[in-house]
């Protein structure tokens, strides 16, 4: 068995504090002294950084590896356990490689005890853990990660999804640090539904507060040791600090762990189910219809055609947030009115380009509370060049970690049905495949397809069915004219158009235009209709009497599919 293992037979293991907080211009070798001193039986070296170091200079990345390692053996002697310590790389990188260069270099300097810590997400973590048991049968391998106040990572995983990744993986613990206080921490630890898996938690001393050019953490060494104690009572087996915490706060934890038994079960706590909501609902014969919300604060209009649009057959109205960048009345908002007085279901669209984390967070918060269950996610448009020099994009996640991120919000009291888009224009469809299949993954129930206008759409929207598993709506949007079709064959990002359309709209005038709009939607609709669950109409300048027309053929389209 190994050493680590068979000490936590005996009772805890306690792990030092933060390095980098505390450190200054001192010897790791003494700072690792004082913890030990603290009462620590287990320290990390010095080697977090390493890893965003390798992609700047590999040479002395490398070099500066090998020197903390013998610090960190020197201060550790023979009755320290010694952790070699892996930080997170950047998200392009390759990270399994980035870990397995680190990890030959410990091994070859005899450190068979890991520590990949602050962790975002889950990837290359349990390839690595079986890298290591392969090369090192007895050595003990801890993944943590990195969790916010509210319990998620910065790459918008879950708590639960995090440890839920890893729990059937070679390592040998799971844990969480960094990002939360202790009292936060507390709470993360309750919710958590473990196995039998030890747990690792190193909350930081506090949050931290710039004061001048230096930044501090707040949270006294009693403070810490008192929320420890009931992380400990929970049952939690590997306890430590992360940032702000000090060879005081380890030593006030010493202190408390002496005073309890040396064996606490770990306890699941009851969790009151969510409601799955509209996530599980059938979709199949639905027909979207999509209006661009107003462009100021007077919506009689937009109100009157979602009423029109409601009577005519439409099963959803769908709300774009801002499109083409451009600052428009807000989707949600308006999806929340639509819902209170008019009773009409929204799909409100929400970008990851203009708002944060939080902002998204309170949003989701807010419809869900309003009734309003299912939203598009999209990664948005880019702002346009003008706007460049006052607005700036957000984008702190993509539409896929943004689904993602909605799927496990605990706030949420229901699950939300999450659509996202499909571009079956793109000319390397294989490449969208792979991304709705990650969406999919991320809980998208379903896909609303740019609109189809050419044999390349209708084909990928072919190989779509057979190769995505969430319900698909054929994206329709009715060409009015021949100026319409040029400016959206050659400015429009997503749309492509086959030539023989645009031909057929020259000299047309408004009326005719109109009836060949209708034609050539019905046309396009029966073509799609072998290989979608319902339709995604789009309106064109608010040509009110035609949508109604397309969406009662939409309509009857989808009965007579369901019907066969």
């Amino acid at each position: 068995m190994n050493e680590v293992k068979r000490f936590l037979t005996r009772g805890p293991l306690l792990f030092d504090g933060a390095m980098t907080t505390y450190k200054e211009n001192r010897p790791a070798k003494a700072v690792l002294g004082e913890y030990i001193e603290a009462g620590a039986n287990a320290i990390k070296t010095d080697t977090f950084s390493i890893s965003s170091w390798l992609g700047e200079d590999r040479e002395a990345a490398l070099d500066a590896l090998k020197t903390s390692i013998l610090e960190a053996k020197e201060a550790a002697g023979d009755d320290v356990f010694l952790f070699g310590e892996i930080g997170p790389g950047v998200e392009s990188d390759d990270v399994f490689s980035l870990f397995q260069t680190q990890v030959d270099v410990f091994l070859a300097a005899g450190v068979h005890n890991f520590l990949f810590e602050t962790m975002a997400a889950p990837d290359g973590l349990a390839a690595i853990a079986a890298y290591i048991k392969e090369k090192a049968p007895d050595s003990f391998v801890i993944v943590s990660f990195a969790i916010s106040s509210t319990g998620e990572s910065a790459q918008g995983y879950g708590m639960q999804a995090l440890y839920d990744a890893l729990v059937d993986s070679k390592a040998d613990a799971i844990g969480f640090n960094c990002h939360s206080g202790p009292r936060h921490m507390v709470e993360h630890v309750k919710t958590l539904v473990r196995t039998g898996k030890p747990l690792y938690i190193a909350p930081n001393a506090g949050y931290p507060q710039v004061l001048g050019w230096r930044v501090r953490y707040g949270g006294s060494p009693d403070y810490f040791a008192a929320a420890m104690k009931e992380i400990r009572e929970a049952g939690v087996e590997l306890l430590g600090g992360c940032c702000g915490t000090t060879p005081a706060h380890i030593c006030q934890t010493r202190a408390m762990l002496d005073r309890l038994p040396a064996h606490i079960p770990y306890r699941n706590e009851p969790r009151k189910e969510r409601l799955t909501g509209t996530r599980t609902e059938n979709w199949r014969g639905k027909v979207f219809v999509e209006l661009d919300p107003p462009k100021n604060d007077q919506i009689d209009g937009f109100l009157h055609a979602s009423k029109a649009f409601q009577k005519a057959g439409a099963d959803l109205i769908t709300i774009a947030d801002s499109p083409i960048g451009r600052p428009r009345a807000d989707a949600s908002l308006l999806a929340c009115r639509l819902h209170r007085e008019l009773g009409i279901r929204p799909l409100p669209h929400m970008t990851c380009r203009d708002r944060n984390l939080n902002a998204i967070k309170a949003l989701l918060m807010g419809l869900s509370s309003e009734g309003v269950r299912q939203v598009l996610f999209v990664t948005g448009d880019p702002l346009p060049q003008d706007s460049k020099a006052e607005v700036k994009a957000v984008y702190n996640f993509n539409s896929r970690k943004l689904m993602r991120y909605a799927r496990d919000m605990a706030e949420l009291s229901q699950g939300l049905a999450i659509f996202g888009a499909l571009d079956v224009n793109a000319v390397n469809f294989d490449k969208q495949l792979e991304l709705a299949l990650e969406k999919e993954a991320n809980g998208a129930v379903g896909f609303l397809t740019q609109p189809v206008l050419s044999k390349r759409a209708l084909d990928n929207l072919r190989q779509a069915r057979k190769t995505l598993k969430g319900f698909l709506f054929a994206g329709i949007y009715p060409i009015v004219s021949h100026r319409n079709a040029v400016f959206l064959h050659n400015e429009i990002h997503g749309m492509d158009m086959d030539e023989k359309i645009i031909e057929r709209y020259e000299g047309l005038n408004r009326s005719e235009g109109e009836a060949l709009a209708q034609r050539v939607s019905k046309q396009v609709m029966k073509a799609c209709a072998p290989y979608c669950d319902g339709f995604y109409l789009m309106t064109p300048f608010q040509r009110v009497a035609l949508m109604e027309a397309l969406i009662v053929e939409a309509k009857a389209l989808c009965r007579e599919k369901m019907e066969k």
